[in-house]
């Protein structure tokens, strides 16, 4: 009992650990990536449908992130969203390093915090179509004996197709991810228009 307590110290106050509340037991899950991936077709605005706990998206509706190539060939991650009515405007934008070799693996360094590790940022699925396309964000790091992980669903529409959600929902579970602590998102029609 006394390992569980100091193991839940330690990820509550780490700083990722107090961005993302989902925890696991033993070392990350062993999750496969997109094979199809491909970062130009992938660049743009993407709608959040569903995602895990996190304090920086807590209490957000009409969720959206948008990929943009940099100078430098980072690739920056724009979160934005409604809070009680408002525009979330804290929400700094952070900068992936891509890698051509693993397309599908990005590190993303945590903010501007350089004695933290670079977080991996992984595409598990993929579907490309500019009109209904949907993909699976997710990020897992080993902390002691336990891992914290965080992940996002993303559409191309507002609304994701229940028999698709299902299916994608089921391979996660195969993977060893609880989706039961996943949120899902208000988009409706009161979120702002789509660029």
């Amino acid at each position: 009992m006394l390992l569980a307590v100091v193991v839940s110290a330690v990820l509550a106050l780490s700083v990722p650990g107090a961005q993302a509340q989902v925890y696991g037991w033993g070392g990350c899950p062993n999750v496969p990536v997109a094979e199809n991936f491909d970062v130009e077709r992938w660049l743009g605005t993407w709608v959040e449908i569903a995602r895990f706990p996190s304090s920086v998206e807590k209490d957000v509706d009409c969720g959206t992130d948008t990929y943009t190539t940099q100078q430098d060939g980072k690739i920056k991650f724009q979160y934005e969203g409604i809070r009680y009515g408002q525009a979330i405007d804290h929400v700094d934008p952070l900068y992936a390093v891509f890698n051509p070799e693993d397309p599908a693996k990005f590190s993303v360094p945590y903010f501007s915090i350089s004695f933290l590790p670079e977080m991996p940022y992984w595409i598990l699925e993929i579907d490309h179509d500019p009109e209904t396309g949907y993909f699976v964000g997710y990020t897992c790091m080993d902390a002691w004996v336990g891992n914290m992980q965080i992940l996002w669903i993303f559409s191309k529409e507002r609304e994701m197709d229940q028999e698709r959600l299902n299916g994608i929902l089921g391979r996660l579970e195969g993977y060893g991810v609880d989706v039961t602590q996943l949120e899902y998102v208000r988009q409706d029609d009161t979120c702002p228009a789509l660029p």
